[in-house]
């Protein structure tokens, strides 16, 4: 037996020195990990933006304004609330990657938590979200719309609508097969999008099961926008949409509210029979190499009491879908019902493409504020779930315009999350002055250290001393 013990341990000695020089040949880091480091953080931009967030009142409006019913509970539903904008912010789309940041000293510590929620914390609080919690969801982001009105001046803004579908993948309440472009046939939810131009500020979102369409009570949604912008600073001038929107109510109520327009038309037959009337000489081109050109007309649909203008703009198409080149021109149309009557053809046009800001932002927040992650079964839960994701998209719009400003102003979340936010760092106390140590080179440790000051700016704006 001891033979055998003695044999067991040369051959161990023997293999480990094999291995020795294995790793030494093939040069393998001859590491110990140790994790005793309190001092490390995942996000060395994190303390800022917590900081921000606090700057910008968000935690006593979610105070004020959100009543979850409850029993005691260790966290408090602002907390709650403020800790999911801000793992948002840090990028962590699902609920369940959170668990991580209980390892995060630095970051507990700014947030005053002994102990950060586990997901299933987060699960229970969203469970207890009711109709009445998302209005006054909605109530805090009209808050965050106060914050942009004091640190930007009066001026004319737009708004601008878009409908995401989401897709679903189980059982959850409210989920319908509708219209799906992406996954044909599987169930989904459908969200309605309101921005506000030139800044991209997302005034309101609103849940739908999958089978509504745009329209679906659109106007409700509408109204609730236009009541939140406060039109004493920001007053709306024109409201743009795609077909999915399209309908003779909805343009009467814009030209109602005395608002201008800009509507892709669906092109119905009775439709596409008058432009294709239309003469050729009324077509006036674009741009030289008339590769694109448009008319102007006025025509009602059937149903329609009154006329509309209307503008057709066609698109060449130079070749097919393999690649062969047509032997005549083919066109594509599209057709905008709009009354900015002192506009040309092309002046409209080029106006109505401003637009595709929203679908920036639509992408945005898919991707990088995670709305097509659907933590729950239940649908005001989910729905719930994703007013946090616009509201930390709100907040970060208002953190790089105003208090980052520069390059970062047009940079989408993903990039100011990889460049400024989410990269490790250090905190020391170096003679009394502490100290985020980041790596050798890192490029922009100066724009760190500038937030600081902007924060004084920023808070004084927020808090103008009285006349």
């Amino acid at each position: 037996m001891d033979i055998s013990r003695q044999i067991r341990r040369a051959q161990e000695r023997a293999k480990q020195k094999d291995d020795a020089k294995l790793a030494k040949h093939l040069k393998l880091s001859d590491f110990r990990y140790v994790a005793d480091d309190k001092n490390m953080t995942y996000a060395a931009g994190g303390p800022q933006i917590i900081d921000f967030v606090r700057v910008t009142g968000l935690e006593r409006s979610l105070r004020e304004h959100v009543q979850i019913d409850k029993r005691h509970s260790v966290y408090r539903s602002e907390t709650l609330s403020q800790v999911l904008v801000l793992q948002n912010i840090l990028g962590y789309g699902r609920i369940e990657n959170s668990r991580r940041l209980d390892q995060d000293m630095i970051l507990k510590a700014k947030l005053g938590l002994e102990r950060y929620p586990d997901p299933e914390t987060f699960r229970d609080e969203l469970e207890k979200y009711t109709e009445e919690n998302i209005g006054q969801l909605f109530l805090v982001n009209e808050d965050l719309l106060h914050v942009l009105t004091l640190v930007a001046g009066p001026q004319e803004v737009d708004l601008h609508y878009d409908a995401k579908v989401i897709t679903v993948y189980g059982d959850q309440e409210k989920a319908e097969v509708g219209y799906n472009p992406h996954k044909n046939g599987r169930k989904s939810y459908l969200m309605k999008v309101c921005t506000m131009e030139p800044f991209g500020f997302i005034v309101a979102i609103r849940l739908e099961s999958g089978d509504s369409v745009s329209a679906t009570d659109f106007l409700e949604f509408h109204r609730q926008c236009l009541n939140a912008v406060p039109q004493d600073h920001f007053v709306v001038r024109t409201v743009r949409l795609d077909r999915g929107f399209f309908g003779e109510h909805m343009i009467e109520s814009f030209a109602g509210d005395c608002l201008f327009f800009e509507v892709v038309a669906k092109q119905y037959a009775s439709l596409k029979r008058w432009i294709a009337a239309i003469p050729e000489k009324d077509f006036e081109e674009f741009y030289p190499d008339g590769s694109v050109n448009g008319a102007s007309f006025s025509f009602a649909l059937d149903s329609w009491e009154h006329s509309r203008d209307f503008i057709v703009v066609r698109k060449r198409i130079s070749n097919d879908s393999k690649g062969q080149t047509y032997l005549f021109p083919q066109w594509r149309y599209q057709v905008i019902c709009h009354n900015q009557i002192d506009m040309s053809p092309k002046e409209v046009w080029e106006d109505y493409n401003q637009r595709a800001k929203i679908e920036l932002t639509i992408r945005d927040l898919q991707y990088d504020h995670f709305i097509t992650k659907v933590p729950t079964g239940r649908f005001m839960s989910n729905f719930a779930y994703f007013w946090h994701g616009v509201l930390a998209f709100n907040l970060l719009l208002i953190f790089k315009t105003f208090v980052l400003t520069g390059e970062w102003k047009n940079a989408r979340t993903s990039t100011l999350r990889q460049e400024l936010i989410a990269v490790p760092g250090r905190l020391v106390n170096l003679s009394g002055q502490m100290v985020m140590r980041l790596m050798a080179g890192f490029p922009h440790a100066g724009v760190m250290s500038y937030v600081k000051e902007r924060l004084l700016w920023l808070y004084r704006c927020l808090h103008l001393a009285p006349a």
